[in-house]
């Protein structure tokens, strides 16, 4: 199936983004996972983080549940000290149209939320999305569709009420996958790019220019697989560098570290970060 709008080159922006901000910002913290036997059809899979930074602690749990014969899941439950529930999302698969989806996304404390009806195949993606604010008020909407065929996919996307326009062109070969993408009313263009070129090493970029009304920006990605149990990777976004280990010390306990290094500050801005995943 073909990737939402909004996922058009979704390889890319998650590498970008596997390093997590809280690894190079002074924060420490220790995740756990762990699994529930069924309940109502299926196991609650459970997440709790105890994290410190500058001398305090915080805590977050969240759950998630899918019953997969009848295609109802809740994709994402936060517990919240304030509020009780935090975010609170669930998503109904298996409707009456084969490959039809629907996803409710709330925060119950604003009284906001989202709901997206989706439609897939094996060429054709498309979605509609309605977005409400404080006290549940229209705030949004985006429609979009994407098209893929050998290799080749093309998406286009319009929201309201900025009457925004975006548009997409990826193309896929192998271990390399580049787009090229258009918003803003065709005055701001994005280009990412991809490549695997062996099994061990992983190289991202992006780069975004409005054709000169402001600075252009970007980043790149390196990720290198030293052995089977750990990874290195580095990303340089022009205003600083991040660089995390991650290794599997034991089954099922993963050590990452990271730390950040700012271009203009140096080593004295330098920022570190530790996390441990259990389960």
């Amino acid at each position: 199936m073909p990737p939402a709008p909004g996922d058009f080159h979704e390889d890319v922006d998650s590498a970008l983004d596997d390093i997590p901000k809280e690894l190079v910002t002074d924060k420490y913290f220790v995740l756990s996972k762990f699994k529930s036997a069924a309940v109502a059809g299926g196991p609650i899979d459970v997440k709790t983080e105890v994290s410190e930074k500058k001398g305090g602690f915080a805590g977050k749990v969240s759950c998630k549940w899918s019953n997969k014969s009848t295609g109802f899941s809740i994709t994402k439950a936060e517990l919240c000290p304030k509020n009780f529930i935090g975010k609170f999302e669930v998503k109904m698969a298996k409707l009456p149209i084969a490959g039809a989806e629907v996803e409710v996304k709330t925060v119950p404390s604003k009284s906001s939320g989202s709901v997206q009806c989706t439609y897939g195949n094996d060429t054709l993606f498309a979605g509609l999305k309605v977005t409400a604010g404080d006290s549940l008020k229209y705030k949004s909407a985006t429609a979009g569709a994407t098209m893929a065929y050998d290799g080749i996919r093309v998406g286009a996307q319009i929201s309201h009420p900025e009457k925004d326009l975006w548009v997409g062109l990826g193309y896929k070969a192998g271990k390399y996958d580049a787009t090229i993408e258009a918003d803003k009313g065709m005055k701001s263009f994005t280009v990412k790019a991809l490549a695997k070129p062996t099994s061990e090493l992983t190289l991202a970029c992006m780069a975004q220019s409005d054709l000169g009304n402001s600075p252009m920006t970007g980043a790149a990605l390196c990720g290198y697989k030293f052995n089977a149990d750990g990874q290195f990777k580095a990303k340089y976004d022009m205003s600083k560098v991040d660089c995390a280990i991650c290794y599997k010390a034991l089954p099922k306990v993963t050590v990452v570290g990271g730390v950040g290094i700012p271009v203009a500050g140096g080593a004295s801005g330098m920022t570190t970060g530790l996390a441990v995943t259990m389960g």
